[in-house]
């Protein structure tokens, strides 16, 4: 599963933001509120459109909360990708209000062919009002009768995504997905105990976490015999002693999180993490770059991280590097090349000055 474009318009802050050939892992890094979480968010939208249809935006607050405050009357709310298939999905939100722009009994959504034929045709839009229910109703049931094909990369997208930002419980829309970690990791034990039950994968779990937690010795999940629910505990090397969730620290729980939303599946993801180095020791955060670099490889996964780490950033390669920042209320992006790093340090003085030093 690879992204060859991504073009999202209209969406918060990004009224024109495009990534181009994105790696299998990268980060984005820039600066508090310039728009690193929108760019998460907008995928997790395009997620939410695809599952939930028209109550897609009631999860992100309505379609106030979501649309660009610098669009302008019949701006259209877009988004498109571009796969390395050539496979290109194109869909979107618009208004035909001049006055209300954000009310949804003005609202359009529109689907493109695409998402249904992979034969790569241009083929023409389709408008489905949502105010007249019987057209909504036929247009819906005619959808029933198509038959997706099979494991394309936008499915692949759309059934292995997952944003996580452990402990952020008020960004948590994913209890909708009870099979997957959720946003805020709330589920954890649960993931766990899902990993832990195939042999191979748990050697290999406890493994990593050996590496990345030096005191680490094992780890146990037990389930209640009241309501079958897991809570998992951890050994260290030094005692017999089992740890609960509430005496680890946030660090190692946070390091349990995010390698279980990377072993919850070995079908190809598209992960969004959000602040991984929260909690974690320099060394740390160096091994767990590793760590999604090396799935990344391995599983075909897409691991996009965000941070405003000097620690996470020195980690990097260039081709890594997703340099974001904010003009005149717009989030921007600059994908990094050898080309532009062979004068500057991913250090951080580098990092202080990348946004008034030319780079962007």
């Amino acid at each position: 599963m690879k992204i060859k474009q991504l073009h999202i318009q209209n969406y918060k802050s990004l009224v024109d933001f495009k990534l181009e050939n994105l790696p299998a892992f990268a980060a984005v890094v820039g600066p508090n509120a310039s728009g690193k979480s929108n760019i998460f968010e907008a995928l997790e939208f395009t997620n939410y459109v695809c599952r939930f249809r028209f109550e897609a935006a009631s999860f992100f607050g309505g379609i106030k909360n979501i649309y660009s405050y610098q669009a302008q009357p019949n701006d259209n709310m877009s988004f498109s990708y571009k796969f390395v298939n050539e496979l290109i999905i194109n869909f979107g939100l618009i208004t035909t209000s001049q006055n209300h722009l954000f009310n949804l009994d003005d609202t359009y959504m529109i689907i493109q062919g695409p998402i249904y034929n992979l034969s790569n045709k241009d083929d023409e839009f389709v408008f489905l009002d949502i105010r007249d229910k019987q057209k909504r109703d036929n247009f819906l049931e005619e959808l029933k009768q198509i038959q997706l094909p099979y494991n394309n990369e936008f499915e692949i997208f759309i059934d292995n995504f997952s944003r996580i930002f452990v402990g952020k419980n008020f960004l948590n829309r994913s209890s909708q997905l009870q099979s997957r970690l959720h946003t805020d990791a709330s589920n954890l034990s649960q993931i766990l105990a899902q990993i832990l039950e195939d042999s191979e994968k748990k050697d290999e779990f406890v493994e990593w976490l050996r590496i990345l937690i030096p005191e680490f010795r094992d780890i146990e999940i037990r389930k209640s015999n009241i309501d079958g629910s897991s809570e998992f505990f951890l050994y260290e090397k030094t005692s017999n002693r089992p740890f609960s969730r509430h005496l680890i620290s946030d660090g190692t729980y946070n390091i349990l999180a995010l390698m279980a939303a990377v072993f919850q599946t070995d079908n190809p993801q598209f992960l969004c993490i959000e602040e991984p180095e929260n909690g974690l020791h320099p060394q740390a955060i160096e091994l767990l770059v590793d760590f999604f670099r090396e799935k990344s490889e391995e599983k075909g996964h897409h691991i996009l991280l965000n941070t405003h780490s000097q620690t996470l950033v020195r980690c990097l390669e260039p081709r890594e590097i997703i340099l974001v920042n904010k003009v005149n209320g717009a989030t921007i992006a600059k994908q990094l090349t050898e080309e532009d790093a062979v004068n500057i340090k991913t250090d951080e003085a580098w990092l202080s000055n990348a946004f008034g030093g030319g780079v962007l």
